[in-house]
């Protein structure tokens, strides 16, 4: 069945190199951004296939689509598939787990490596969408990264066209030199310093307590040595005023048992009018709609 699919897909792709008319491109295009959220589509397969296009088309599709590949899988991840996403990757562990973790000390650092990790393609920022990296950072980072990808891809199939010896081994050795340079851009991302001192720790934020009564108040909850602590309570505090909220924060160890397990990997968590309301990362465009809704109903 994947077989199938790939070929069909190949065609397709054949075709529009033959005869790369604006509707044909589009298509290409399409595919290339949404044949991989079916996670079981190779994006190798469907960028060495749009490869096939005129050279300087063939970045725009390839590079056009992981763009908006990447923005539908962290919007998905973000909306509709939410807690059973979360779920799902805390049971497989793995790969994924470790973009999560890194992600969380370095964003755009594991935004860029994640596309060098053997992990399918749509699934990299999801989990990174879960970890709370934020759109625009998720989508550079793609972009970054496959761009090296997208050079080679373009390089081997023209190299297989034209069929000369030198241009395959040319290919080769481009495949080889990107394999070292792998190695060492994740050496050097995953390996701390050797012998480096370690930075001090910064200041941690006062904790955010309510000041005025008669406010809606947004329960947050922290947990000791968590990194997005302080860029919670940054957020939170310097929305309040303008959105007319107040703030209770409170250490996720002092949460009933039920909220401490299953946010014990998840914190900080946010919560309002007795629904979650983010974790990691705020947001405000969310808890507007909340307190609107909670307004609306006379704030009952």
């Amino acid at each position: 069945m994947l077989d199938q699919l790939l070929s069909g897909l190949h065609g397709l792709l054949k075709a529009a190199a033959e005869d790369p008319s604006p509707a044909r491109l589009l298509a290409a295009w399409g595919l290339v951004s949404l044949a991989p959220l079916a996670l079981v589509v190779p994006m190798t397969a469907v960028c060495l296939g749009a490869a096939l296009l005129p050279a300087g088309w063939a970045a725009l599709v390839i590079l056009g689509g992981v763009a908006a590949n990447t923005a539908l899988s962290w919007g998905l991840a973000r909306t509709l598939f939410g807690r059973r996403w979360e779920a799902w990757l805390e049971a497989r562990g793995g790969r994924l787990a470790a973009v999560r973790a890194g992600a969380q000390r370095s964003p755009l650092k594991w935004a860029i490596l994640s596309r060098y990790l053997p992990a399918p393609f749509s699934a990299v920022p999801m989990a990174l969408a879960a970890t709370g990296v934020g759109f625009w950072t998720t989508v550079l980072g793609s972009l970054i990264g496959m761009a090296p990808w997208t050079a080679i891809y373009i390089w081997v199939v023209r190299a297989g066209r034209e069929g000369s010896v030198g241009a395959i081994g040319q290919a080769l050795a481009l495949v080889v030199l990107m394999g070292l340079f792998l190695n060492w851009v994740r050496g050097r991302l995953l390996a701390a310093p050797a012998g480096a001192p370690e930075a001090p720790a910064a200041p941690a934020l006062p904790r955010l307590q309510p000041r005025q009564p008669g406010l809606p108040v947004v329960l947050l909850y922290t947990l000791q040595g968590q990194a997005h602590n302080d860029e919670a309570r940054a957020d939170l505090a310097g929305w309040r005023d303008a959105l007319g909220f107040e703030v209770d924060e409170q250490p996720l160890e002092l949460a009933e048992a039920v909220r401490r397990e299953r946010y014990q990997h998840h914190a900080p968590v946010a919560f309002f009018d007795g629904q979650e309301l983010f974790n990691f990362k705020m947001d405000e465009n969310l808890l507007k709609v909340r307190l609107q809704a909670w307004r609306e109903r006379g704030g009952r």
